[in-house]
Protein backbone atom coordinates (compact mmCIF):
# COMPACT_ATOMS: atom_id res chain seq x y z
CA UNK A 1 0.00 0.00 0.00
CA UNK A 2 1.40 3.43 -0.96
CA UNK A 3 1.02 5.42 2.25
CA UNK A 4 2.57 8.73 1.23
CA UNK A 5 -0.29 10.20 -0.92
CA UNK A 6 -2.84 9.24 1.75
CA UNK A 7 -0.98 11.11 4.47
CA UNK A 8 -0.38 14.20 2.36
CA UNK A 9 -4.09 14.35 1.50
CA UNK A 10 -4.97 14.08 5.17
CA UNK A 11 -2.66 16.96 6.15
CA UNK A 12 -5.24 19.75 5.94
CA UNK A 13 -7.92 17.67 7.62
CA UNK A 14 -5.79 17.09 10.70
CA UNK A 15 -5.51 20.74 11.71
CA UNK A 16 -8.83 21.03 13.54
CA UNK A 17 -9.91 17.40 14.14
CA UNK A 18 -6.66 16.65 15.97
CA UNK A 19 -7.80 18.91 18.81
CA UNK A 20 -11.31 17.50 19.11
CA UNK A 21 -12.10 15.34 22.13
CA UNK A 22 -12.80 11.74 21.19
CA UNK A 23 -14.76 9.97 23.86
CA UNK A 24 -13.95 6.38 22.94
CA UNK A 25 -10.92 5.29 25.02
CA UNK A 26 -7.91 3.53 23.58
CA UNK A 27 -8.25 -0.20 24.16
CA UNK A 28 -5.22 -1.54 25.99
CA UNK A 29 -3.93 -4.89 24.78
CA UNK A 30 -0.76 -6.90 25.20
CA UNK A 31 1.08 -8.05 22.09
CA UNK A 32 4.85 -8.53 22.53
CA UNK A 33 5.40 -8.73 18.78
CA UNK A 34 4.37 -5.08 18.45
CA UNK A 35 6.51 -3.55 21.18
CA UNK A 36 9.85 -5.14 20.33
CA UNK A 37 12.56 -2.53 19.72
CA UNK A 38 16.24 -2.77 18.95
CA UNK A 39 18.03 0.31 20.35
CA UNK A 40 21.40 -1.45 20.18
CA UNK A 41 21.43 -1.57 16.37
CA UNK A 42 24.10 0.53 14.68
CA UNK A 43 22.53 2.41 11.77
CA UNK A 44 24.34 5.04 9.67
CA UNK A 45 22.52 8.30 10.21
CA UNK A 46 22.09 11.92 9.21
CA UNK A 47 21.27 14.76 11.58
CA UNK A 48 18.40 17.15 10.84
CA UNK A 49 18.52 20.51 12.59
CA UNK A 50 16.25 23.30 11.37
CA UNK A 51 14.63 26.17 13.28
CA UNK A 52 15.16 24.51 16.65
CA UNK A 53 13.84 21.05 15.71
CA UNK A 54 16.47 18.30 15.78
CA UNK A 55 16.49 14.55 15.17
CA UNK A 56 18.59 11.87 13.52
CA UNK A 57 17.32 9.67 10.71
CA UNK A 58 18.85 6.78 8.75
CA UNK A 59 21.16 7.52 5.83
CA UNK A 60 19.25 6.80 2.63
CA UNK A 61 15.99 8.16 4.02
CA UNK A 62 14.80 11.56 2.76
CA UNK A 63 13.22 14.53 4.50
CA UNK A 64 10.42 15.22 2.01
CA UNK A 65 8.92 18.34 3.52
CA UNK A 66 9.25 20.74 6.43
CA UNK A 67 6.45 23.28 6.42
CA UNK A 68 4.10 25.20 8.70
CA UNK A 69 0.36 25.39 8.14
CA UNK A 70 -2.03 27.13 10.51
CA UNK A 71 0.65 27.26 13.25
CA UNK A 72 1.32 23.48 13.06
CA UNK A 73 4.70 22.33 11.73
CA UNK A 74 4.84 19.20 9.55
CA UNK A 75 7.96 17.17 8.73
CA UNK A 76 7.83 14.05 6.53
CA UNK A 77 10.70 11.52 6.44
CA UNK A 78 10.50 8.54 4.08
CA UNK A 79 12.61 5.44 3.52
CA UNK A 80 13.37 4.13 -0.01
CA UNK A 81 10.73 1.42 0.46
CA UNK A 82 8.05 3.78 1.81
CA UNK A 83 8.31 3.36 5.54
CA UNK A 84 7.25 6.77 6.76
CA UNK A 85 7.83 8.98 9.79
CA UNK A 86 5.79 12.15 10.30
CA UNK A 87 6.47 14.84 12.90
CA UNK A 88 3.80 17.38 13.81
CA UNK A 89 4.72 20.18 16.20
CA UNK A 90 2.06 22.14 18.12
CA UNK A 91 2.41 24.92 20.64
CA UNK A 92 2.07 23.19 23.99
CA UNK A 93 -1.10 25.16 24.80
CA UNK A 94 -2.85 23.85 21.65
CA UNK A 95 -1.55 20.28 21.70
CA UNK A 96 -4.13 17.46 22.05
CA UNK A 97 -3.47 14.45 24.23
CA UNK A 98 -1.62 11.58 22.56
CA UNK A 99 -4.77 9.45 22.69
CA UNK A 100 -6.89 12.12 21.00
CA UNK A 101 -4.20 12.80 18.42
CA UNK A 102 -3.83 9.13 17.45
CA UNK A 103 -7.58 8.60 17.15
CA UNK A 104 -8.01 11.72 15.01
CA UNK A 105 -5.02 10.95 12.79
CA UNK A 106 -6.29 7.42 12.25
CA UNK A 107 -9.78 8.63 11.33
CA UNK A 108 -8.45 11.22 8.89
CA UNK A 109 -6.22 8.71 7.05
CA UNK A 110 -8.68 5.83 6.91
CA UNK A 111 -9.12 4.24 3.48
CA UNK A 112 -12.67 4.02 2.08
CA UNK A 113 -13.11 1.04 -0.27
CA UNK A 114 -13.88 2.01 -3.89
CA UNK A 115 -16.69 0.05 -5.51
CA UNK A 116 -16.61 -1.00 -9.19
CA UNK A 117 -18.07 1.55 -11.62
CA UNK A 118 -21.83 1.52 -11.65
CA UNK A 119 -22.20 0.17 -8.12
CA UNK A 120 -23.11 2.23 -5.09
CA UNK A 121 -20.32 2.91 -2.61
CA UNK A 122 -20.81 1.65 0.94
CA UNK A 123 -19.36 4.31 3.28
CA UNK A 124 -20.67 2.84 6.52
CA UNK A 125 -18.10 2.10 9.24
CA UNK A 126 -18.42 -1.63 8.58
CA UNK A 127 -17.15 -1.05 5.02
CA UNK A 128 -13.72 0.08 6.22
CA UNK A 129 -11.07 -1.91 8.11
CA UNK A 130 -11.30 -1.04 11.80
CA UNK A 131 -7.94 -0.29 13.47
CA UNK A 132 -6.89 -1.66 16.83
CA UNK A 133 -5.01 0.44 19.40
CA UNK A 134 -2.68 -0.52 22.21
CA UNK A 135 -1.33 1.90 24.85
CA UNK A 136 2.11 1.31 26.37
CA UNK A 137 4.40 3.18 28.76
CA UNK A 138 8.12 3.24 27.95
CA UNK A 139 11.17 4.54 29.78
CA UNK A 140 13.83 6.53 27.98
CA UNK A 141 16.83 7.92 29.86
CA UNK A 142 14.91 7.78 33.14
CA UNK A 143 11.77 9.47 31.78
CA UNK A 144 8.46 7.71 31.05
CA UNK A 145 6.69 8.21 27.72
CA UNK A 146 3.27 7.05 26.59
CA UNK A 147 3.34 5.10 23.36
CA UNK A 148 0.28 4.14 21.27
CA UNK A 149 0.43 1.39 18.65
CA UNK A 150 -2.18 1.04 15.92
CA UNK A 151 -2.66 -1.85 13.51
CA UNK A 152 -4.86 -1.41 10.45
CA UNK A 153 -6.02 -4.64 8.77
CA UNK A 154 -6.22 -4.66 4.99
CA UNK A 155 -6.31 -7.00 2.01
CA UNK A 156 -4.07 -6.63 -1.05
CA UNK A 157 -4.70 -8.89 -4.07
CA UNK A 158 -6.65 -11.25 -1.85
CA UNK A 159 -3.84 -11.55 0.70
CA UNK A 160 -4.43 -10.44 4.28
CA UNK A 161 -2.01 -7.77 5.37
CA UNK A 162 -1.84 -4.97 7.93
CA UNK A 163 -0.30 -1.58 8.37
CA UNK A 164 1.41 -0.61 11.59
CA UNK A 165 1.62 2.81 13.20
CA UNK A 166 3.17 3.98 16.43
CA UNK A 167 2.55 7.36 18.02
CA UNK A 168 4.76 9.25 20.47
CA UNK A 169 4.72 12.69 22.05
CA UNK A 170 7.71 14.68 23.30
CA UNK A 171 7.40 18.07 24.97
CA UNK A 172 9.72 21.00 25.45
CA UNK A 173 8.85 24.02 27.54
CA UNK A 174 6.84 25.63 24.73
CA UNK A 175 6.14 22.92 22.13
CA UNK A 176 4.76 19.38 21.75
CA UNK A 177 6.14 17.18 18.99
CA UNK A 178 4.06 14.20 17.85
CA UNK A 179 5.91 11.43 16.00
CA UNK A 180 4.03 8.95 13.81
CA UNK A 181 5.98 5.99 12.41
CA UNK A 182 4.21 3.89 9.79
CA UNK A 183 5.06 0.77 7.79
CA UNK A 184 3.49 -2.49 6.70
CA UNK A 185 3.63 -4.80 9.72
CA UNK A 186 5.49 -7.45 7.69
CA UNK A 187 8.40 -4.97 7.32
CA UNK A 188 8.40 -3.79 10.96
CA UNK A 189 11.46 -5.81 12.02
CA UNK A 190 13.44 -4.24 9.19
CA UNK A 191 12.61 -0.68 10.24
CA UNK A 192 12.18 -0.80 14.02
CA UNK A 193 15.77 0.31 14.64
CA UNK A 194 15.28 3.30 12.33
CA UNK A 195 12.04 4.29 14.04
CA UNK A 196 13.74 3.93 17.41
CA UNK A 197 16.55 6.25 16.29
CA UNK A 198 14.15 9.02 15.29
CA UNK A 199 12.20 8.72 18.54
CA UNK A 200 15.27 8.73 20.77
CA UNK A 201 16.91 11.72 19.10
CA UNK A 202 13.80 13.86 18.49
CA UNK A 203 13.93 17.20 20.30
CA UNK A 204 11.23 19.82 19.71
CA UNK A 205 12.04 23.51 19.62
CA UNK A 206 12.63 25.16 22.97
Amino acid sequence: MNLRPLLFCALAGLLLPACERIEEPVETKTDPTLVKVNPEATIPSEKYQEDGLTFEYPSGWKVLEDSVQESVRYVFIESPDEALSVIQVFSIEDAPSLEDFSQSYSAQTQVIPVEPEGQSEDVTPSATPQPEFMAITRDLDGKSYEWIVETIPSTVAGIDSSDYREYFRKDSERFSAFLINQVNKDALNKHEGSFEMIFRTLKPMQ
